[in-house]
């Protein structure tokens, strides 16, 4: 046997045995980080010991700031949250975006505010947690990264028990609207990628088809239909969806928003101009999201 083969299964041997003392202290509690790191250390050799070890360190001298925060909900009086209101962000020049709260706050109100989150529904703050998964702060991103597979995880189960449910069941009505509300949310999360959310998207797109031949029609079905087709690329469906709806209706502002978006994709720049010129010199009355939408595409 050549040295080098004898050092490298002695440093194989070596990063065995800490990746089992890893796993061995994150089970007892020893180290203050996840199960979750544990993989990343095994597959990573030394580099992934390192980061469980720096992340422990980490977590360890913040004990004391975490500790302040705790487990309890925070009051939706208090000063943090107030600062953080989305919809109150536009008017008012004191209040602050939950994202821009990532940058601007200090570590410690960061934390809280994603304990804050955890403790609520994570579910409801998936964009948030994604880009609290890019922050600078680790505690933070342990906790969003773990927030977010947690909720990869639960939506799996469910989309497997609907599944079972479906095929027992596939003539109800109920059911298959149950289903078609809960993929699609999956689907808007942003979670899927590759393959999985291709496959998803397909198999959304074959339930809402029969949701819709079943009747009765309904408006949000036909858009979740398009936008699902749009992004699959599949612009032949999406536009005999499109057709369909401003058939069914000719007025409603989120399948004309739709329509621009379609020709836009497809680079057909006369006929978007044309329907843009169209839809300001109809006597239709437009909201300011229509007309933000026409501005920008307009020349």
């Amino acid at each position: 046997m050549l040295w080098y083969e004898i050092v490298f299964w002695v440093l194989l041997a070596v990063h065995l045995l800490c990746c089992a003392l890893i796993y061995v202290g994150v089970r007892t509690g020893i180290l203050k980080v996840r199960r979750l790191m544990v993989p990343v250390a095994l597959l990573v050799p030394f580099w992934g010991e390192v980061l469980v070890l720096v992340m422990h360190f980490q977590i360890l001298c913040r004990q004391t700031d975490r500790s302040e925060v705790g487990v309890e909900k925070f009051r939706v009086d208090s000063e943090l949250y107030k600062a953080i209101q989305r919809d109150d962000s536009r008017v008012s020049g004191s209040t602050v975006s939950m994202e821009e709260a990532l940058i601007v706050n200090t570590p410690k109100e960061r934390r809280a505010l994603i304990m804050d989150i955890l403790n609520d529904n994570p579910k409801a703050y998936v964009e948030f947690l994604k880009m609290a998964g890019n922050n600078d702060d680790t505690e933070v991103v342990h906790y969003a990264v773990t927030a977010m597979v947690h909720i990869a995880k639960e939506n799996d189960q469910t989309l497997w028990e609907l599944e079972q449910k479906y095929a027992q069941n596939p003539n109800d009505p109920q059911l298959l609207a149950t289903y078609c509300d809960f993929l699609w949310r999956c689907l808007e999360q942003g979670l899927m990628q590759g393959q999985v959310e291709r496959m998803n998207r397909n198999l959304f797109d074959a339930l809402i088809q029969k949701k819709m031949r079943l009747g009765p029609a309904v408006a949000s079905d036909y858009l979740r239909c398009i936008q699902n087709n749009m992004e699959l690329k599949n612009y032949t469906a999406a536009a005999a969806s499109l057709e369909n709806a401003l058939r069914f209706w000719p007025r409603n502002e989120d399948f004309l928003i739709q329509k621009i978006q379609y020709l836009a994709d497809l680079g057909r720049g006369e006929e978007l101009q044309e329907l843009l010129s169209q839809l300001e010199k109809k006597d239709l009355y437009l909201t300011a999201k229509v007309k933000e939408v026409i501005a920008f595409w307009k020349d």
